[in-house]
């Protein structure tokens, strides 16, 4: 069997997917203090991309790799 990183799995994946939306929660509110709205735009960049990271992962690349 092998043995994979934690960061490897998928529960590894959804950490880190959790940590860049927690960071992008910081980049929106300081841009928020500071009157940013390219700081706003950066955070809400990185929400989006950290949400759809799974769905995309499970729907085109698993899929993609298993029909190889």
């Amino acid at each position: 069997m092998e043995n994979k990183s934690f960061f490897r799995t998928k529960e590894g994946g959804l950490t880190i997917a959790f940590l860049v939306i927690m960071i992008a929660f910081a980049i929106i509110i300081a841009g928020l203090g500071a009157g940013s709205e390219a700081a706003c735009m950066a955070g809400f960049v990185l929400i989006v991309v950290a949400m759809l990271y799974s769905p995309v992962k499970v729907q085109i690349y698993d899929r993609i790799r298993k029909n190889k």
